[in-house]
């Protein structure tokens, strides 16, 4: 990888989103220094032109080396799951994004991309449109490990910009939806095998969704337009699809039956925590098919406001949900054996 060109480090670079990100950059034409653990599974990044760093959100002196040299960072690592104790979340996503920042201040690295979420809002229901200056849900329910970790992690982003250690920007996607999902379709299509499955709420309800090619678009805007630096982006499709709507084409694509039962929300949370509990008392391995954030997420009417991505970025999402929960569903297809060199950073 060539030196004389813009180096951008991607955490979480084995990931959903990092991954797309790698390859967004790498045809774009900007340098990629892909940071993963040495446990990562990495076949989804050969064949793309990068350099591979070893390092770790929870050892600083690993990301101070990963930052050498880089000329921005697009954060996309973080916990990610629905389910389990606010000690990961914090030690992931809050500490491990407050050491990252540190390390890019250390390098002289000022260009910080952050992939954050609609999640710091808060998953609730909402009067109006959710735009970004609707403030930070301060106080999430008490097991709502995720909007505290985003809402924690963009805090320390900002204070960190406002200092003049870094130029932030936030990404804030809905649902991320698309081709090598890992975590949100698989289990999707888990709740939908169930004998019998209950939806939240009205299935009229707009669910919040953004295709994975539309999210990396925004994110690649912020990297080449410096109108971007202090800004954050709701990122959410242009198009509205409700909760029928969305679990029907899955339903219809994974040969499924569609889901007709909806419940209330504030019926499910009580019933849904208590298999929460169950299954932490009883150390179940994962998540159980149904969190109680999987039901807010559901649960309520959410109408996303983008309209300062557009006029800022001149970004649109126009993408088609039933394609890419069809890419969502397929099996990863083999990729071709390609080059790419190791930085040990640890």
């Amino acid at each position: 990888m060539s030196r004389s060109k813009r180096v951008f480090l991607v955490t979480g670079a084995s990931g959903f989103v990092g991954g797309h990100v790698c390859e967004a950059l790498a045809r774009a034409g900007i340098g990629v220094r892909a940071m993963v653990r040495k446990t990562s599974d990495v076949r989804q990044l050969r064949g793309c032109d990068l350099e591979l760093v070893h390092a770790d959100l929870g050892d600083a002196e690993s990301l101070h080396r990963a930052c050498a040299g880089v000329d921005g960072v697009i954060h996309t690592a973080a916990a990610v799951g629905s389910f389990g104790e606010w000690a990961h979340f914090y030690e992931t996503g809050v500490l491990g994004t407050e050491r990252l920042i540190g390390a890019a201040e250390r390098q002289g690295v000022k260009r910080f991309i952050h992939l954050s979420s609609i999640a710091t809002y808060g998953l609730k229901a909402f009067p109006g449109p959710v735009h970004e200056d609707t403030p930070f849900d301060l106080n999430p329910q008490s097991w709502n490990h995720y909007v505290r970790e985003k809402v924690m992690a963009e805090q320390l982003l900002w204070r960190a910009h406002e200092e003049g250690r870094i130029q932030a920007t936030s990404i804030r996607p809905s649902v991320i939806i698309g081709a090598r999902d890992r975590n949100a379709m698989p289990r999707l299509v888990d709740l939908l095998r169930l004998p019998i499955t209950a939806l939240s709420e009205r299935p009229g309800f707009r669910f919040p969704v953004v295709c994975i090619e539309d999210c990396v678009d925004a994110i690649m805007r912020s990297v080449t337009n410096d109108a971007s630096i202090g800004r954050a982006y709701n990122v959410s499709g242009d198009q509205s699809i409700s909760i029928a709507e969305f679990f029907g084409h899955i339903a219809d694509h994974a040969g499924l039956p569609r889901p007709k039962l909806y419940l209330p929300t504030a019926m499910m949370l009580p019933a849904v925590g208590l298999l929460e509990a169950a299954w932490k008392l009883l150390r179940r391995p994962g998540e159980p098919v149904a969190t109680r954030i999987a039901i807010v997420v559901s649960g309520y009417d959410y109408q996303i406001d983008c309209s300062r991505a557009r006029r800022e970025l001149g970004w649109s999402a126009t993408g088609s949900y039933e394609a890419a929960i069809v890419a969502g569903l397929a099996q990863p297809s083999a990729v071709k054996p390609g080059s790419h060199t190791v930085l040990e950073a640890t």
